[in-house]
């Protein structure tokens, strides 16, 4: 029996900051119904959003009784303006059904980001495959996703700042408790609950396979699919196991940048840093942007 959930939670990215991890880690709290699949992305997908909330809804087995927010992850939401229309149709959905949304929202040192995104990018030959422009080197969809103050205003133009919460991928690696408890506390579920599992790593980029031409329409058709139904967790090493058999080797160290191309990231991105800083209040002193000034 599908119930009609009445609070969501989305975790809208941003990629390689530790959505995975923050994902897994709160699959754990007993409030929180997590979706079969960590990445529906529902709201990019467009045959999936033509079939409206009656299909969003049976992406979670939820128990009212028990849950009180159901949990997704898609970092597809928070990828303007190559993937426009997530904001727009949550809100949409917000306001037609009338149903709540909360966001949480995780940014990284800009340049370490887009280097773990280039790692990312090698080890299923993204930027080839999809034709993304390179600029510079560096696929330019990298430095976009990295503008964080313009993908957050997609969701702050529409949903009341107490929607949204933004963290820091180096707090939730360093201290996961006290970040886990906050998170709680933004959801309104126990925080007094005990996270068992918060020193693993989740999908890390270092030493994954690269994987082969086949992959990408095995992994659409197949595995994707047919891993969401096998218990959480055996998920990752499922897909794991699948991955390697698609592989021509390992990614033995991270994406390299020049000087020059670190320069021409923080050009990129500078007005952007700007508006984090003075608009959300972000401490950027502690990111790769030496050199960049901010009133």
């Amino acid at each position: 029996m599908t119930y009609p959930i009445g609070h969501f939670t989305l975790i809208i990215g941003a990629m390689k900051c530790g959505t995975t991890s923050l994902f897994n880690y709160l699959a754990e709290h007993p409030q929180v119904a997590p979706s079969k699949a960590k990445e529906p992305n529902f709201f990019t997908h467009d045959k999936s959003w033509k079939k409206g909330i009656s299909h969003y809804r049976t992406l979670w087995d939820f128990d009212p009784a028990i849950h009180q927010t159901a949990l997704e992850a898609s970092i597809n939401y928070s990828k303007v303006p190559r993937l426009p229309n997530a904001a727009k149709r949550i809100y949409q959905m917000a306001q037609q059904e009338s149903v709540n949304f909360k966001f949480i929202y995780i940014i990284r040192d800009p340049i370490e980001r887009i280097i773990s995104h280039c790692t990312h990018d090698l080890e299923e030959q993204w930027s080839v495959r999809y034709n993304h422009p390179i600029v510079c080197g560096i696929p330019y969809p990298a430095i976009e996703i990295s503008k964080y103050a313009m993908q957050l205003s997609e969701y702050s133009q529409r949903f009341p700042a107490e929607n949204i919460l933004l963290l820091q991928a180096d707090e939730l690696r360093l201290n996961p408790q006290r970040v886990l408890n906050t998170v709680c506390a933004f959801l309104d579920i126990d925080t007094a609950f005990k996270f068992h599992n918060i020193k693993k790593q989740h999908n890390p980029s270092k030493g994954k396979p690269v994987t082969n031409r086949f992959w990408p329409k095995m992994d659409k058709y197949v595995a994707s699919p047919m891993i969401r139904y096998l218990p959480r967790h055996l998920r990752s090493p499922a897909m794991s196991m699948l991955r390697g058999w698609f592989s021509t080797g390992q990614i033995q160290q991270k994406f390299q940048i020049s000087e020059q191309q670190r320069k021409f990231i923080l050009e990129e991105l500078h007005s952007d840093i700007q508006e984090l800083h003075s608009q959300y209040e972000i401490n950027v002193s502690q990111w790769g942007c030496h050199g960049l000034e901010f009133k």
